[in-house]
C-alpha cells in the first residue's frame, strides 16, 4: 500500500469529522447567538460583543462598533448586551463603562432573551423538514414494542450476574408494550429510555418500573423491578436494567456450507417463523431454544416466498471458541490465574479447536488479586518462551509447565525486540481449557435497516419527551439519574464523530435534538441562562423599578461559576466515559478474538 495513500485514508474521517463538528455543534451555538444579535439590532439595543465561546479570546475583529471573537471555552457562546446585563468581566471582558444607556422597556429584554431559543427551534425545524424529507435511518428491531426475548439472567458487572427482573416478573416473548409507566412510547429506544430515566420505587427503595401490556387480547400491568447494572467501569455509570430485548423477524441472511441448515435445505431469505410450534420472535430466542434442545432435532417453521412448511434441522455441538491455557500459581500467602490463548496464522487455521495447532501465544485473562504474582503482565501482551524455551502451541505451553520444577517458573513476554522476564514465585499447574461447545445450526441473521419518514411534529414531540424524561430525572431524588450521567461538550463531540461514521443523517438527527435541548436548557429559569434575563426583566417589572446592578451582577456572577463547575464536572465524566469504553473496545476484541468458525462434521468427512 502505498504510504501517502494510507495517511490519507487516516485523515479524511478526522477532517470530515471536525468539519461535522463546525458545522453542527459550533453551528448549532452560533445560530443561538445570531438569534439574540439580530433581535438586539433590530430593537434598537447596544451590542458590545458576538462571542463563540467563553474566556480569553483566541482571535476577534470588529466591525460597526461590534467585537466579534472565537473564545477559548467552547462552553457556548454569548451576545454581550449591557443594557440587559452587565457580564463583560465574566464572559473575557471588561465591564461596563461609565456611560449611561438608554433604558430599554420589559418587552425588549423579553424578545430579546427569548429570540436565541426561538433560532434554535426554527434551526431544528429545518433540519427535521430535511429529515422527514431523505429518512432516518433505523433498525426494525428499534421501531418495535414488542418484546423478543425475556433474559434469565442478566449482568450487574464484569463479574455479577443476577436473575433477569424481566423473567422473574413473568414478562414473555410477544407481550406488546403499550405503556411504562403510564407513559406512553412509539419504539424500543423510547421503551429503553423511559426504564432509564424512571423514578419508581416500591416500599423498600428499590427500583421499580410499571409494564403494561396486550397478551392475547388483554391489557395487564405488570409491576418490574431492574437491577442497577454497571455499563462502564471506569466512570462507574449505572442505569436501570430488566433484561429485554426487541422482536424482529428471523430471515437467514447466510449458510454454511455443509451445515446441518444446508443439508436440510434452507435457503438464504428463508423466513423462520417458530421452533418446535413455539413462536419465535427474535435470535436471542432461537438461540436459547437450541440450547436447551442441545443436539436434538428441532421442527423449524419456514416461510418462503408465500409458502409455509415445516423442516426438521438438527443442530450439531460444535467448537465455538479456541481452547485456553490454564496457569494457576499457588503459595502459602496467595494464588492467581493466567489463562493464555492461541494465535494462529493464516497457515495454521485447519485445526482451530486442537491445542497442538501451532500458534503464537497471548495472555488472555489474569486474575491476580495481590498484583504481585504477575506483575505488570496485562492481557493482550504475548507469552514468548517458557523457562527459556520457544513455546510453539498452546499444548507446548502447558507441557513445559508441568515438566519443571513445580516452584520454579519463568515467562518471557512482551515482543521480541523488548521482551523482559517475570519470576514467578510459588506452585506452578497448567492445563488446557478445552474449547466452548453449542448447539448450531449453521444460519446467520441481519438486523433489518429501514427508514422512517417522520413529520417535524413527531420529531419534536420525541424529542421534547426525552428531554423532560431526564430533567425531571435530575430533580427527582427516587431516580437513578444524576448531573454525571450527562454529557458535556466532550461528549457531544464524540457522539457527532461516531454518528458521522455511520450516516449522516443521524448527524443531522442529533444536532436537530442538540437545538432544541439548547433552546429548553436556555429557557430555564436559571440566571446567566436567557430563562434568567427573563426573570430579572419580570421582577423588575413588577418591583415597577430596575434591580440594584449589584445583585444582578452579583447572582449572574455566582451562576456563572456554578455553570462552569458543572461542565468541568460533566466533562470529566465524558473522559473517564471515553476510557471506560476504550477498555471495554479492547476487552471485547481480546473475547471476539477468542471466537472461531465453526467445523460441522460433514465438512470434516469432506476434507478426509
Amino acid at each position: 500500500m502505498n504510504p501517502d495513500t494510507s495517511l490519507l485514508s487516516l485523515a479524511l474521517p478526522i477532517i470530515w469529522g471536525t468539519f461535522l463538528i463546525v458545522l453542527f455543534f459550533g453551528g448549532s451555538i452560533f445560530i443561538h447567538e445570531l438569534g439574540h444579535f439580530l433581535a438586539a439590532r433590530k430593537r434598537g439595543l447596544r451590542i458590545d460583543r458576538f462571542s463563540i465561546g467563553f474566556g480569553p479570546k483566541i482571535f476577534s475583529w470588529t466591525r460597526n462598533g461590534v467585537e466579534y471573537r472565537i473564545s477559548i471555552l467552547p462552553f457556548g457562546g454569548y451576545v454581550a448586551l449591557p443594557q440587559l446585563a452587565d457580564m463583560g468581566a465574566i464572559e473575557g471582558g471588561q465591564g461596563d463603562d461609565d456611560e449611561e444607556l438608554p433604558p430599554i422597556t420589559y418587552l425588549d429584554k423579553v424578545i430579546v432573551a427569548v429570540m436565541g431559543a426561538v433560532f434554535n427551534v426554527l434551526f431544528a425545524m429545518v433540519l427535521a423538514c430535511l429529515l422527514w424529507l431523505v429518512g432516518k435511518p433505523t433498525s426494525e428491531d428499534e421501531q418495535t414494542t414488542i418484546i423478543g426475548f425475556v433474559e434469565p439472567t442478566v449482568n450487574l458487572d464484569l463479574n455479577t450476574e443476577a436473575p433477569g427482573p424481566a423473567f422473574v416478573a413473568g414478562l414473555k416473548e410477544g407481550d406488546r408494550v403499550l405503556r411504562i409507566d403510564g407513559g406512553g412510547i412509539a419504539n424500543f429506544s423510547e421503551l429503553q429510555h423511559s426504564i432509564f430515566t424512571g423514578s419508581g420505587r416500591d416500599s423498600d427503595g428499590n427500583p421499580k418500573v410499571v409494564f403494561s401490556i396486550e397478551r392475547g387480547g388483554e391489557i395487564l400491568d405488570i409491576e418490574v423491578y431492574p437491577k442497577l447494572s454497571k455499563i462502564n467501569s471506569v466512570s462507574g455509570d449505572r442505569m436501570r436494567l430488566v433484561g429485554i430485548k426487541p422482536a424482529h423477524s428471523l430471515i437467514i441472511r447466510y449458510i454454511q456450507e455443509g451445515s446441518p441448515a444446508d443439508v436440510a435445505g434452507l435457503r438464504i431469505n428463508d423466513g423462520i417463523l417458530a421452533a418446535d410450534g413455539s413462536e419465535l420472535y427474535s435470535f436471542a430466542a432461537l438461540v436459547h431454544h437450541l440450547k436447551e434442545k442441545q443436539d436434538a432435532p428441532v421442527l423449524l417453521s419456514i416461510e418462503r416466498e408465500a409458502e409455509k412448511f415445516d423442516v426438521s434441522v438438527q443442530a450439531e455441538m460444535v467448537a465455538r471458541t479456541k481452547p485456553l491455557g490454564e496457569l494457576h500459581i499457588q503459595d502459602s500467602n496467595r494464588e492467581a490465574t493466567l489463562l493464555v490463548q492461541p494465535i494462529y496464522g493464516p497457515d495454521n487455521v485447519d485445526s482451530p479447536s486442537d491445542p497442538n495447532t501451532r500458534s503464537s501465544l497471548l495472555a488472555h485473562e489474569i486474575k491476580d488479586p495481590t498484583s504481585f504474582v504477575f506483575g505488570n503482565l496485562e492481557p493482550g501482551e504475548a507469552i514468548l518462551n517458557v523457562n527459556g524455551q520457544p513455546v510453539g502451541s498452546l499444548q507446548a505451553f502447558v507441557d513445559s509447565i508441568n515438566s519443571g520444577e513445580k516452584n520454579t517458573l519463568s515467562l518471557s513476554v512482551g515482543t521480541q525486540e523488548q521482551p523482559r522476564s517475570l519470576a514467578i514465585l510459588g506452585e506452578a499447574m497448567a492445563e488446557i481449557r478445552p474449547p466452548k461447545k453449542t448447539p448450531m445450526m449453521g444460519f446467520g441473521f441481519k438486523s433489518r435497516s429501514i427508514t422512517v419518514h417522520l413529520s417535524p411534529i413527531e420529531q419534536f414531540s420525541a424529542i421534547v419527551k426525552s428531554t423532560l424524561q431526564v430533567l425531571g430525572s435530575l430533580v427527582n431524588p427516587r431516580s437513578d439519574i444524576s448531573i454525571s450521567n450527562l454529557s458535556g461538550p466532550p461528549g457531544i463531540i464524540r457522539l457527532l464523530l461516531f454518528l458521522a461514521n455511520i450516516d449522516i443523517r443521524l448527524v443531522i438527527w442529533f444536532t436537530c435534538l442538540l437545538n432544541i435541548n439548547l433552546a429548553i436548557l436556555n429557557l430555564l429559569p436559571i440566571p446567566v441562562l436567557d430563562g434568567g434575563h427573563i426573570v430579572f426583566a419580570t421582577l423588575a417589572k413588577l418591583r415597577g423599578k430596575a434591580l440594584p446592578p449589584y445583585l444582578i451582577a452579583g447572582t449572574q456572577g455566582v451562576f456563572m461559576i456554578l455553570l462552569f463547575s458543572m461542565m468541568i464536572y460533566v466533562s470529566f465524566f465524558d473522559v473517564r466515559r471515553w476510557q471506560g469504553d476504550n477498555e471495554d473496545e479492547k476487552r471485547y476484541e481480546l473475547e471476539s478474538s477468542l471466537y472461531i468458525q465453526p467445523v460441522f462434521s460433514s465438512q470434516k468427512d469432506e476434507s478426509e
